[in-house]
């Protein structure tokens, strides 16, 4: 009887409290311009290079409503475990940006044109993390020389790893520069940020 009237009570603070799809983990995207000064009022226009040697603007890419775009701490010896879990974490729930008519890019920073070969390092982490992924789902672009990461101001150490979610006009709606490599937002609150903007 006691664990009934435990069951229904749970069940009304439950329903009184609001049950969100998604869990807030407490962290917090900012508005861009609280978040840092940007240089680039559009950020479609930024220039990356392809697996394959080819410049990509974003605008090349774009196809739905918002582009979340990942840019990863790069090459630095290797590729760093937060890199490695982050991306695979959105390997495999790529699908949940589909309800919000989003979609994921990520930015894989290097020094120079000789280090964009270590594109296949990441790759390989995020197919054979600890959790598999049998693919990748979105685009991996490089940033050779750093040239969108000084542009952004995000250089240290190559990238502060960061994360922006941009609209279809190339503008950022939110932003999240993490202040080490291993502050980054998670998908959970990514797409808490979408919902927000959707609604």
């Amino acid at each position: 009887m006691v664990t009934v009237r435990f069951g229904v009570i749970f069940f009304f603070l439950l329903s009184m409290s609001g049950c969100s799809r998604l869990p807030d983990d407490g962290i917090q995207f900012t508005d861009v311009s609280q978040s840092q000064s940007i240089t680039i009022d559009d950020f479609s226009t930024l220039l990356f290079t392809d697996t394959e040697g080819n410049e990509v603007k974003l605008d090349d890419i774009m196809t739905r409503d918002y582009l979340v775009l990942v840019i990863t701490r790069g090459w630095y010896g290797g590729v760093c475990f937060y890199c490695a879990s982050q991306t695979s974490r959105w390997a495999r729930r790529f699908d949940e940006l589909e309800p919000y008519d989003a979609q994921l890019a990520v930015i894989f920073p290097t020094e120079s044109s000789e280090d964009s070969g270590k594109i296949e390092e990441l790759n390989g982490r995020i197919k054979n993390g600890q959790i598999p992924n049998e693919s990748i789902p979105y685009p991996i672009l490089l940033d050779i020389n750093l040239s969108s990461v000084d542009q952004l101001g995000i250089r240290a150490d190559l990238a502060k790893p960061s994360t922006y979610i941009i609209d279809r006009e190339g503008r950022v709606r939110f932003a999240y520069v993490g202040e080490s490599i291993a502050d980054r937002p998670t998908v959970d609150s990514v797409l808490k940020q979408l919902a927000q903007l959707g609604g």
